[in-house]
């Protein structure tokens, strides 16, 4: 039976809407400077909402480890800090259950 992936999901809100943005660029930085190197890292989407208020990130992973393992590096920490400052953020682990594609035939 093939394993769930684990989803970390992070709704962060800005008080600021001029900070939407730096918060998004910061987590692309993350992304390719932290993520990316992690072992069970698979992908990263991040969403910002149209009134500027709130951006959402979807972090995919192999495994639960995998994401301790990134919480705890000392790099991604700094990362949350400095994000801290402009948002607020709710972290919540999800288990990827079902996905359903659209099947576009060329």
């Amino acid at each position: 039976m093939e394993k769930n992936n684990i989803i970390l999901i992070n709704n962060f809100v800005v008080e600021d809407t001029t900070k939407q943005q730096k918060v998004v660029d910061m987590l692309e930085d993350a992304a390719r400077q932290i993520l990316d190197k992690h072992d069970g890292f698979i992908s990263m989407r991040i969403h910002k909402s149209l009134d500027g208020t709130k951006v959402m990130s979807y972090v995919q992973w192999e495994n639960k480890e995998s994401i301790e393992k990134m919480l705890n590096d000392p790099r991604a920490i700094i990362y949350m800090n400095d994000i801290a400052t402009m948002a607020k953020v709710d972290r919540i682990l999800y288990e990827l259950v079902y996905t359903e594609e659209k099947n576009i035939e060329q």
